[in-house]
């Protein structure tokens, strides 16, 4: 019996972000997929945030990969299948992959564990800097994971620099930068260069926020346990991999930034602030609108600059990180 046509087709971005399906279409495609491959979906539940659809049972995550963004779907299976067994911290074994409709999908295991976006409102600065300190090291094991074979995965680096530059003044205006920060931006940009400091390469999470760690209780403290979603995946420069965590893990937290930047065996001496603040506002998704205030002027920039990327060595004494 041949299955039934659930999915429609979504032509862009623009198109899916103005699209507004029920969830039982979801739910439908899920129990194709699940039927598909033998799995139970009676108890599955539509996760509250996400960019895709993503459901999750008592033993498996499904997600609905919409058609503007499948070129993403071998890369994650590549990264997730790169990565596993390999890091301090669990990451999804892929149970199966597929297209439905013209969509893609991706099963794999759930992990245990709470999202940390529910329990960072919660923590105390020791706290805070203990998780910073755990994300940190668990980059620091992805970026010494094999990668120089990973083809899908590899880009042009001083290029991939040089298009975010360009994009990223408009990305930023249209996200809400006030006009005098926005003209503060090419400045800024020229500071921060060179973009790519070195030849160095690793895998890159390439997003790896708040929403995407796991975390469980461990004696009187919290310990990362999982990371989840390799959809974004690269291998690039490892500072690139900084980023997210510095706005939304350690939230400008001077002690969970130090944490965070030891774990990754990454220190800041002014040129490398500079180069980072760059990055902060070239990064595909970091809107820095959302980290001031509604009143923000020309010298935002500077302001984020000194809470995010704060100097903690000095030239002379500066080594790779």
């Amino acid at each position: 019996m041949p299955e039934p046509s659930l999915l429609p087709p979504v032509a862009d971005a623009a198109a899916w972000s103005a699209m507004e399906l029920p969830e039982s279409t979801y739910r439908d495609a899920v129990g194709v997929v699940a039927a598909r491959h033998g799995l139970r979906v009676a108890d599955a539940a539509k996760a509250v945030r996400g960019s895709s659809p993503v459901f999750l049972t008592a033993a498996h995550a499904f997600k609905l990969i919409p058609p503007p963004w499948l070129f993403e779907l071998p890369r994650e299976l590549l990264a997730l299948e790169r990565v596993h067994g390999r890091l301090p911290v669990r990451t999804p074994a892929v149970i199966a992959s597929g297209h439905l409709d013209g969509w893609g999908y991706l099963v794999t295991e759930r992990l245990d564990g709470v999202g940390l976006r529910e329990l960072l409102p919660s923590l105390d600065s020791a706290g805070r800097a203990s998780i910073g300190r755990q994300v940190g090291e668990a980059l620091a094991a992805l970026h010494e994971v094999p990668c120089a074979d990973l083809e899908l995965l590899t880009v042009d680096w001083q290029a991939f620099a040089a298009e975010r530059a360009e994009a990223c003044i408009a990305f930023q205006r249209t996200h809400g930068l006030a006009p005098a920060a926005v003209a503060a931006l090419p400045e800024m940009l020229a500071r921060g260069a060179p973009w790519v400091p070195d030849a160095r390469r690793a895998l890159l999470h390439a997003d790896l926020h708040h929403e995407h760690a796991l975390v469980e209780a461990h004696g009187d403290g919290w310990r990362l346990t999982g990371i989840i979603d390799f959809g974004d995946a690269v291998v690039g420069h490892p500072e690139y991999d900084m980023l997210t965590p510095a706005f939304f893990v350690a939230g400008a937290d001077p002690a969970c930034l130090g944490a965070l930047f030891a774990g990754a065996g990454f220190s800041c001496d002014s040129t490398a602030s500079h180069r980072l603040m760059a990055w902060s506002a070239m990064h595909r998704f970091n809107a820095l609108a959302r980290f001031l205030p509604a009143d923000h002027g020309a010298d935002a920039l500077e302001d984020l600059r000194s809470r995010y990327w704060p100097v903690t060595r000095s030239a002379s004494t500066s080594a790779a990180p």
